[in-house]
């Protein structure tokens, strides 16, 4: 679920629901869109929503995960959306969860890396910003039969754009310092050629790489909470190693500061302390997680884990299924999903329900971040007749999985131009 404001100050919220039936069929769509024409308050998204859910027929109690993007007015634990819910229903089981994505986004927020980023966007700015500029450098590149042919700008609410940008002006470092010194234009590129800052320039640029990698690993539809939360343990995990190694001064993941080798062992110092900083911030903004983290795994590895550790409703059926051969071999050669269809009714009814439960859950709201996209294009200044219900069905059809059968509706149609017809 999220919310947006489009060009008529008009605010957006969209409900996606993924449904999961008992033959763990999956169905992700936009459920509705409701407009918010005043306020966007937490009271306000509640009331919507719960018009939303009256519309669709859907009752609270088959609700069992919400994920929101990090708004204020969605988070907020007493006058927020999640605050409000919990308020109208005390006894409710749903999981709130933060999108993944914007929580990742957020946590570089712990990396000091303003002093390189400035100077980056300064470089880049420099040359673009002046149309002759940019076409001589553009000229320049072509003649020295650059791979690429362009800086890219830099922008803040775009999730890979910094590293991006970073990775680009490594790219071209060498041939932006011959620019600027053939139109001697020597202040412009001092920093590009001071060690200390060129050292932190390729830091920070790998491991922005690392940070754009994960991203882009989460995003996509038809993506399930189990698999997202492994590709951030695994990261977690790899913040780890690279601390590590940097304390022994070895740069094997790190090529660009490898390249410009030796470091200054109080620069090493300083680039452990900030990897040590961004996974004590994935920590503690990814805590949401962490708390269903043992629901997840017995949904991805039900023969690995612990049955003392989980819900006393799972625990006999986990024990069954462990010490049975057949499923055990069964669970390593087909999809999970298959898995838990062929599952038997009778004998694991908690286990199956669970695992519905599981796959229902969102963990980023990429879809609704996409729709977004899709609706800026097409609510214009120019379309001021366009209606909620137009939009609503426009979106839905952006969104949905399902291909029109074009030559159906063909043979529907008994005459294709009214306007034509003989009078």
């Amino acid at each position: 679920m999220d919310e947006s404001t489009d060009i008529n100050d008009t605010a957006q919220l969209l409900l996606f629901i993924r449904g999961v039936d008992e033959n763990f069929s999956i169905t992700e769509e936009l459920a509705c869109m409701r407009s918010l024409k005043g306020t966007t308050t937490g009271s306000d998204i509640f009331h919507e929503f719960l018009e939303g859910l009256s519309t669709l027929k859907v009752p609270i109690t088959s609700i069992c995960s919400i994920t929101t993007d990090g708004a204020q007015s969605m988070t907020g634990t007493k006058s927020g959306f999640v605050g409000i819910f919990n308020q109208e229903y005390p006894e409710n089981n749903v999981v709130f969860l933060h999108c993944v994505i914007h929580q990742d986004a957020l946590c570089k927020s712990a990396l000091d890396m303003k002093p390189v980023l400035d100077v980056v966007v300064k470089l880049v700015n420099a040359i673009r910003s002046r149309g002759l500029t940019h076409r001589q450098f553009r000229e320049f590149l072509d003649s020295m039969q650059s791979e690429y042919s362009d800086l890219l700008y830099y922008s803040k609410v775009r999730w890979l754009s910094a590293g991006r940008v970073f990775e680009r002006v490594w790219q071209l470092k060498d041939e932006i310092v011959s620019f600027f010194q053939e139109k001697q234009w020597s202040v412009e590129c001092e920093m590009l050629e001071d060690t200390a800052w060129l050292s932190d320039f390729a830091f920070f640029t790998d491991l922005l790489c690392h940070l754009n990698k994960l991203n882009v690993k989460m995003q996509g539809k038809n993506q399930f909470i189990d698999d997202i939360w492994g590709h951030i343990r695994s990261f977690k995990l790899q913040l780890v190693l690279f601390a590590d190694q940097l304390a022994k001064n070895d740069l094997s993941h790190f090529p660009r500061l490898n390249s410009i080798a030796p470091v200054m062992k109080d620069k090493l110092r300083s680039y452990e302390d900030s990897l040590r900083r961004l996974r004590g911030e994935f920590e503690q903004r990814f805590q949401d997680f962490s708390a269903i983290e043992k629901d997840l795994d017995v949904f991805s590895m039900p023969f690995n884990v612990d049955c003392e550790t989980v819900k006393p409703d799972l625990q006999l059926e986990l024990i069954e299924l462990q010490c049975n051969t057949q499923l055990k071999q069964l669970f390593l050669n087909v999809p999970k999903l298959e898995f838990y269809k062929s599952l038997s009714k009778s004998s694991f009814p908690n286990l199956i329900s669970h695992a519905q439960k599981v796959t229902a859950m969102f963990a980023s709201s990429y879809i609704c971040e996409q729709v977004f996209s899709t609706m800026k294009l097409r609510k214009s200044c120019i379309r001021n007749r366009l209606t909620d219900e137009h939009l609503t069905s426009l979106l839905r059809i952006s969104a949905s999985q399902f291909e029109p059968d074009y030559e159906k509706i063909l043979e529907m149609q008994s005459q294709f131009h009214s306007s034509h017809s003989p009078s």
